[in-house]
């Protein structure tokens, strides 16, 4: 987790943004209880900024700048901030926090994620595309789900897959009912379920497209390759559609048990 010393001014605007705060509230001889109240928030809320766990609020910049008569210094970082998707807090990559992560949640429109992906399923789906390496992919794909599933705590996965990704026809028959009873073995596992939403559910929220939700360092974080743009988002405003949107899916999904049934009928499709 990150702490004061960890953080860099120099590299992320995130981390500019969170030791400045605390240079400005020491200078002004003022407690983090003090700063809590004065944006109304828990004095913890104020520590977690300070430490770069997680951003500053651009309410809470302009009550802050209006306080302390800053000429908007903290309004104009964080929307500086926000700006920078590069910069998006120094997250890494997807598989990076995907390591990290305690908890992590998927939706999938029309394949099977790629953290569930059998290794022929991935050189499949990699075929179709312009991987120029096709054993580099599968092999990158491969580590990053041993990064996931191989931890002495591995995270709590729920998985919601669209009816189709059971239909669509990936590589072949015998990839397919390889795939799908690869399926089968995970949600066996204490800490992974998997749930379909039905045909019959018809046009609904999750068609905007595919969607991870991950908890790291106590944070929620999320990834979409649509509406929002391929990318990690932090920003708790945004986080929270995403979070709404896997809920909607979530609520028109079938339980464990009957996704289980589909998906062992599925696997009959493919005799």
């Amino acid at each position: 987790m990150k702490d004061q010393d960890s953080l860099d001014p120099d590299r992320s605007m995130w981390d500019f943004i969170a030791v400045e705060l605390r240079r400005q509230r020491r200078a002004r001889g003022i407690s983090g209880a003090a700063l809590g109240r004065l944006i109304g928030r828990d004095r913890s809320i104020v520590s977690r900024i300070e430490s770069g766990h997680i951003p500053m609020q651009l309410d809470h910049a302009e009550i802050v700048d209006r306080e302390w008569d800053l000429d908007r210094l903290f309004t104009r970082l964080v929307k500086f901030a926000k700006e920078r998707k590069s910069d998006e807090w120094r997250l890494g990559d997807l598989a990076e926090q995907e390591a990290r992560a305690s908890r992590v949640r998927m939706w999938e429109v029309g394949l099977v994620p790629g953290l569930l992906q059998t290794p022929a399923y991935a050189r499949a789906g990699f075929s179709v595309g312009l991987v120029r390496d096709l054993d580099a992919a599968v092999n990158t794909r491969l580590a990053r789900q041993a990064a996931v599933f191989d931890r002495g705590r591995p995270p709590e996965v729920s998985v919601i897959l669209n009816w189709v990704v059971l239909e669509q026809l990936v590589g072949s028959s015998d990839i397919m009912r390889e795939q799908l009873a690869h399926l089968l073995e995970l949600s066996d596992l204490p800490h992974v379920n998997v749930r379909v939403v039905e045909r019959g559910a018809g046009v609904h929220a999750g068609y905007d497209g595919p969607l991870h939700l991950l908890t790291v360092d106590a944070r929620d974080i999320a990834y979409a390759d649509a509406p929002h743009g391929a990318g990690l988002v932090i920003d708790p405003a945004e986080v929270q559609d995403f979070e709404v949107r896997y809920d909607r899916i979530g609520h028109i999904a079938a339980p464990i048990g009957p996704s289980r049934a589909m998906l062992q009928r599925a696997m009959e499709m493919y005799q």
